[in-house]
C-alpha cells in the first residue's frame, strides 16, 4: 500500500546496543537521518554530532526551528528518518499501551509517517551468544490506517506492541531506571 520512493520511519529503542543501530544502518549502505533532543548543555551536543557523523549519521534536533518541516521533507524525498520512541519525552504524545500498561507516547513519528505514506519499521539491535551484533527489522503494516488522530493512535499503539515484545525479550537490556509511565514524576 505504500509507493516505492516514499521514505521509511525507522523506529528504535534503548535496548541493548540501541546506539550502534543507527551507524550499523549507514553502513550497511542506507543513508540515516536521526531525530535527536538537544543536550542540557551544547558542548554535549557537539559531541554527539561528531560521533554521529563519524559514521555518516545525521540528526534533525526536534527543539530546532523547522525541525518537524525537516523531518517530512527527508521523509517525501524518500530518506530514512530513525526515531527512538520507547521514553516519556515533551514532545506531543498519546496514551497508548506500552509493556502492559497506558503511557504517554510520542505522536508525531506516526503523524510524519501516515502524512508521508512513509514505510514504518521497527528495529533494535541484540548480541547473539557468540557476540555477534544482530539488528531486527520488522515492518509495521498501516494500510488499513487513515491520515488523522485515529490512524496515529493505532499506529502508535502498534510500534509500542513491537517494542513491547522486544523489551520483553530482553528485559535485562532495557533501561528501566527512566519513569515512562504517566502516573511517575
Amino acid at each position: 500500500c505504500v509507493d516505492e520512493g516514499h521514505g521509511v520511519l525507522f523506529v528504535s529503542a534503548h535496548l541493548g546496543p540501541w546506539e550502534r543501530v543507527a551507524a550499523s544502518v549507514v553502513m550497511a549502505g542506507f543513508p540515516l537521518t536521526t531525530i535527536a533532543r538537544e543536550s542540557y548543555d551544547p558542548r554535549l551536543t557537539a559531541i554527539y554530532d561528531r560521533v554521529r557523523g563519524r559514521h555518516g549519521v545525521r540528526s534533525i534536533y526536534r527543539g530546532s526551528p523547522g525541525a518537524g518541516i525537516r523531518a517530512m521533507r527527508h521523509l517525501r524525498r524518500g530518506g530514512v528518518l530513525g526515531v527512538v520512541m520507547d521514553l516519556r519525552s515533551r514532545v506531543p504524545s498519546t496514551r497508548a499501551p506500552f509493556l502492559g500498561k497506558m503511557a504517554q507516547t510520542a505522536i508525531g513519528p506516526a503523524r510524519l509517517a501516515l502524512r508521508t505514506s512513509a514505510r514504518v519499521v521497527v528495529a533494535t539491535a541484540a548480541h547473539r551468544h557468540d557476540g555477534m551484533l544482530v539488528i531486527t527489522i520488522t515492518p509495521i503494516d498501516t494500510c488499513d490506517l487513515a491520515r488523522g488522530d485515529d490512524g496515529e493512535r493505532e499506529l502508535t499503539t502498534r510500534i509500542n506492541d513491537e517494542l513491547s515484545r522486544r523489551i520483553r525479550a530482553h528485559p535485562d537490556r532495557w533501561v528501566w531506571m527512566h519513569a515512562r509511565w504517566s502516573d511517575e514524576k
